[in-house]
């Protein structure tokens, strides 16, 4: 499964936190995570579209770091994607980018839930 889902996730980032923290530790980090990347998703869509683009700029890199720290490679890659369309004040490509959050966000947290579960 891995190989498949390589470019989605980094698996070996999720396995070390099972390692430390225990299925337990990474189901409440998992949680957490899922509520905090919807909540920053909301935000930048709100931010991008009042053109509030400096603080846009902060909520990405801020989704893109938390998304790195569980291994969510491609999540992280389109939050770096908004990141950068806000600093050039580029709004369609910040609108494509965030409809990529959308999209990667459901396949990641399928294939994320589907390796813990495997895990345990």
């Amino acid at each position: 499964m891995a190989g498949a889902y390589a470019e989605l996730v980094d698996f070996s980032q999720i396995d070390a936190l099972l390692d430390v923290a225990g299925r337990d530790g990474v189901d409440d980090i998992m949680c957490a995570f899922w509520r905090s990347t919807e909540g920053l998703a909301r935000q930048l869509k709100l931010q991008i579209a009042e053109g509030n683009y400096s603080d846009a700029i902060k909520t990405a890199h801020a989704l893109k770091g938390s998304a790195a720290n569980v291994g969510a490679c491609l999540l992280a890659a389109a939050a770096r994607s908004v990141e950068l369309c806000c600093k050039t004040s580029d709004e369609p490509g910040a609108i494509v980018a965030l409809e990529d959050i959308d999209r990667i966000c459901v396949q990641t947290r399928l294939v994320l839930t589907a390796h813990i579960e495997a895990a345990a």
